[in-house]
């Protein structure tokens, strides 16, 4: 077959579960099948090139991804549709899957399976519907209708996650069109990662933006280290890093902010943490939280409707699920970390949890999805 996978966002240029999911299903794909990824052109030379069997096409010009309030760009989403349209309908592909964000990607995907055949995919991650008018206020009025448009462009949508199949429901898009397939992990690569990395009592990875409340975690921990000694390790960067930075100096608390780190290095700091906390009130799926599992380590996490990292949390087994406060989290941290022995137990189930989540065994899922999909 020849495969397409269309995101603004390349991995590793650009770090998310987004992206990620698309390289690591490239790469094994790419072992028997004909592989491209479309992309903002996001390194230096040639606009197209072919890297371990992935032939990588940088269609336009990279672009400011996030506006000064941390949404994101309209013209970065607008551009890169239209600068898709020409090379995507140069080729001719059996499959073409196309990642949600930023949607106007998908209108550009659906004409080209249209003029030129193939079967269309939308690869879903989160289901945003009434949260578009928290996000933008009333304009959000006009992202909720391009999401509700969009969404009934693709033959099949594959869902990353329970959640997000609810949500596309709520959306009107039939139950039949909607096909569950996870992110994962590349367990081989979680077990060579060296130990004795970077860690801390409490460690945070992902974006700094404020959907993932990093500032009511720092607050939580600050109100736990009254009753035991605590440092936290926050690894990522975005938008919110100054004021976090600043919130953190002003606490009673050892906090290092390490920005953005390789794979191994994010692994090897999980191995040598105690906890992993993921305050976060919006998650498609989060890669990270089920890293964090496969290294042994607990996850805290919140119960908020959007965030679906809660589904890979048994609550009590292999980490907590609680309301997003600073006192919820608080006990939390203190609940986990305050009972060694207990947090063992619960580490030592974390691993077998995540097995399943292989990125090996998810690539054959996804050629079962292609082959078996009807437009």
């Amino acid at each position: 077959m020849k495969i397409a996978f269309v995101s603004d966002v390349i991995y590793p240029y650009i770090k998310g579960g987004a992206e990620k999911r698309f390289y690591e299903f490239a790469l094994r794909l790419s072992k028997a099948h004909e592989v491209h990824i479309y992309g903002i052109k996001w390194w230096d030379g040639p606009p197209v090139l072919v890297k371990d069997g992935i032939t990588y096409h940088g269609v336009c010009r990279p672009r400011t991804l996030y506006s000064a309030e941390g949404r994101r760009s309209i013209v970065e989403a607008l551009a890169f549709g239209l600068a898709l349209m020409w090379p995507l309908l140069k080729e001719k592909f059996d499959i073409i899957d196309c990642n949600q964000h930023p949607y106007f990607s998908i209108f550009t995907c659906k004409l080209a399976t249209m003029l030129r055949g193939g079967r269309f995919y939308v690869t879903w991650h989160e289901a945003w519907g009434d949260y578009w008018y928290e996000y933008m206020g009333w304009i959000g009025f006009f992202g909720k209708l391009i999401e509700k448009v969009t969404a009934r462009l693709a033959g099949r949508i594959i869902a990353v996650s329970e959640g997000t199949a609810a949500g596309l429901e709520r959306l009107g898009v039939k139950k039949e069109r909607i096909i569950i397939l996870p992110n994962g992990i590349s367990t081989a690569a979680i077990g060579g990662a060296p130990t004795g990395g970077e860690g801390a009592d409490v460690m945070f990875a992902g974006r700094l933006i404020r959907d993932k409340h990093v500032d009511v975690l720092l607050r939580a921990c600050a109100e736990a280290s009254r009753k035991m000694p605590l440092s936290v390790l926050i690894i990522g960067d975005g938008p919110e890093k100054g004021s976090l930075e600043a919130l953190a100096a002003g606490l009673p608390l050892k906090v290092k902010f390490a920005g953005a780190v390789d794979e191994m290095a994010l692994y090897s700091s999980l191995k040598s943490s105690r906890v992993f906390v993921l305050p976060s009130t919006r998650e498609g799926f989060s890669i990270t939280t089920l890293e964090a599992l496969a290294c042994g380590v607990p996850v805290i996490t919140v119960s908020g409707e959007k965030n679906s990292a809660r589904e890979l949390v048994v609550d009590g087994v292999t980490g907590r699920v609680v309301g997003l406060g600073e006192k919820e989290l608080s006990d939390a941290v203190l609940d986990v970390l305050g009972d060694e022995a207990r947090r063992k137990r619960m580490a030592a189930e974390c691993a077998p949890a995540a097995r399943k989540y292989d990125w090996d065994g998810l690539s054959e899922l996804l050629l079962e999805c292609y082959a078996k999909q009807t437009n």
